[in-house]
């Protein structure tokens, strides 16, 4: 599984935000989710863009229902909002 989440950064890191489905989707309000999947497991890790091309991997977890787990989102915004609050010193 880890083997193949580092791909998919990987891939992220190639392609940016025209990296899309099955490898990456848009959540909310800047917040992107990169997938990857090995048998039945899922595993997420959510992201943003900042200035141009650099990206802030936030927060990971294994997709355990069909839905993205909204905890997990607001837990990358928050870490966003922080990261910005941070740069703007």
């Amino acid at each position: 599984m880890r083997e193949k989440m580092l791909w998919t950064i990987q891939l992220l890191a190639a392609n940016g935000i025209e990296l899309r489905e099955p490898y990456s989707k848009a959540l909310e309000d800047g917040v992107f989710e990169l997938r990857a999947k090995v048998g039945s497991d899922i595993s997420r890790v959510l992201y943003f863009f900042f200035v141009g091309h650099k990206v802030i991997l936030t927060n990971g977890f294994i997709k355990k229902s069909a839905k993205t787990p909204p905890g997990e989102i607001e837990k990358a915004k928050r870490c966003r909002a922080e990261y910005l609050s941070r740069k703007e010193r």
